[in-house]
Order: structure tokens, then C-alpha cells, then sequence
């Protein structure tokens, strides 16, 4: 039954010895390395997106702060933060409109995204794929809310 597979595997392996011993101590060196290099980049890329996005949710949160205070023309402090943090922002007078609920639940990005957001800010909803290159961020605030247009890459 199994006498063509194994012929198969005879014919692919190596037939002489020093062939054999370096398949011996290098398939498992090599598949080591790979397998380490994997889970070391994965977890330096879920670290690098959680710190992104806390940086990100911290900005939110003092552009919020700081559109309380009386202190900032409101307008002047959009406008900083289009220009420097390239961050597009509106504020709606109308209640959080919710859209269909794209948020994907398998996603780093909108996992870590709703973890740092739901400790911030109680009424929230965010898009990560209705644009391309953008996410969609709606933040509840007194009789409205603010929606931030903000590039993937921040």
C-alpha cells in the first residue's frame, strides 16, 4: 500500500553518509531558527503595535483635553493637529451614529485598537475597513462627537 511513498522518500533522501549527517544536524538547527525567528518577530510586532496604538489613543485623548480646556481656540487646535499629526477631525452636533459593525474581531490591529480606546473613553466606534488607508474613529463628547480620519501607518 505504502510502497510507492516510500520509494518515493528513498529516492529523495541522500545516499551517502556525510549527506545523511548533515541532514541529521541541520534540518533541526535550521527548523529551530525558523521557528524562533517566527514567534521573536511576531511578538516584536504585537509589542510595536500595542505601543502605537497606546501613543495614538494617548494623542486622542489630550486633543480631547485640551479642546475642554478654555485655554486653545478650539479651530487653531484642529488645525495643529492636521498639520503635525496629520490627523483629520470634525466635530458632529448630532448623536454617535453607528454604521454596520465592521470591526474584526481576528484583526491585531482592531484588537489592540479596541483594548487602548475602551480603557480611555466609554462611548466609542471605530472602521479599519471601510478606507484603505485610513481608519475611521468616532469618539463620543457632550452633545456629539468627534470623528478622526487617522492613516493606518500612525
Amino acid at each position: 500500500m505504502f510502497s510507492g511513498l516510500n520509494k518515493f522518500v528513498k529516492n529523495i533522501l541522500p545516499k551517502q553518509l556525510f549527506y545523511r549527517a548533515l541532514l541529521i544536524v541541520a534540518a533541526p538547527i535550521i527548523i529551530l531558527q525558523i521557528t524562533i525567528s517566527i514567534v521573536f518577530f511576531d511578538s516584536l510586532w504585537i509589542k510595536t503595535n500595542k505601543g502605537m496604538t497606546r501613543a495614538l489613543v494617548g494623542e486622542i485623548k489630550t486633543f480631547i483635553d485640551a479642546y475642554e480646556s478654555e485655554e486653545y481656540d478650539k479651530n487653531n487646535l484642529i488645525n495643529l493637529f492636521n498639520k503635525h499629526l496629520n490627523f483629520q477631525i470634525t466635530f458632529k452636533d448630532s448623536s454617535l451614529e453607528r454604521k454596520q459593525n465592521n470591526e474584526r474581531w481576528f484583526s491585531p490591529m482592531d484588537r489592540t485598537l479596541r483594548r487602548e480606546l475602551k480603557n480611555k473613553f466609554n462611548n466609542y466606534w471605530f472602521d479599519t475597513t471601510s478606507y484603505k488607508e485610513l481608519i475611521e474613529l468616532k469618539i463620543e463628547y457632550l452633545n456629539g462627537y468627534f470623528e478622526f480620519l487617522i492613516p493606518k501607518n500612525r
